[in-house]
């Protein structure tokens, strides 16, 4: 397989990961649902630091096992991290919903040649209306 199509992959699994992690996170009942739309005052904190250390562990045994020989980095935002985030903006008169300022918990990057980001920048579009069926791009 080559790079383009790992890279594809990549990012067709980490978006079913995203969408089954989130539709067992909050659909099953197993743990409450929490309207991320509402302001930090009205969502416990705990229920943050719970989904960052589930979504992290999912990832991470996902990408333990993936048959991928491309480049990538990713990282879980850190308790400090989101701590520093729910001082700063807790604190301000204006309040925003959480998932406007806390929508960075899990980034990844992928390494390829300038040619390869070429050709996958071409195909983005079409792999958006493929791959959107889950979490999307």
């Amino acid at each position: 397989m080559n790079k383009i199509s790992q890279t594809k992959q990549l990012i067709s699994e980490i978006n079913r990961l995203h969408y089954d992690f989130s539709k067992d996170y909050f659909e099953t009942g197993r743990v409450e649902k929490i309207n991320l739309s509402r302001t930090i005052a009205n969502t416990p904190v705990s229920h943050i630091y719970k989904y960052r250390l589930t979504l992290h562990e999912s990832i991470n045994d996902y990408l333990m096992t993936a048959d991928i020989d491309i480049k990538y980095f990713y990282r879980v935002k850190t308790r400090e991290s989101i701590d520093d985030k729910i001082e700063r903006y807790s604190g301000r008169e204006d309040q925003y919903p959480v998932n406007n300022w806390l929508n960075d918990i899990f980034g990844a990057r992928i390494i390829l040649t300038a040619a390869e980001i070429t050709a996958v920048m071409d195909l983005l579009d079409d792999w958006q209306n493929e791959l959107q069926r889950f979490a999307g791009l």
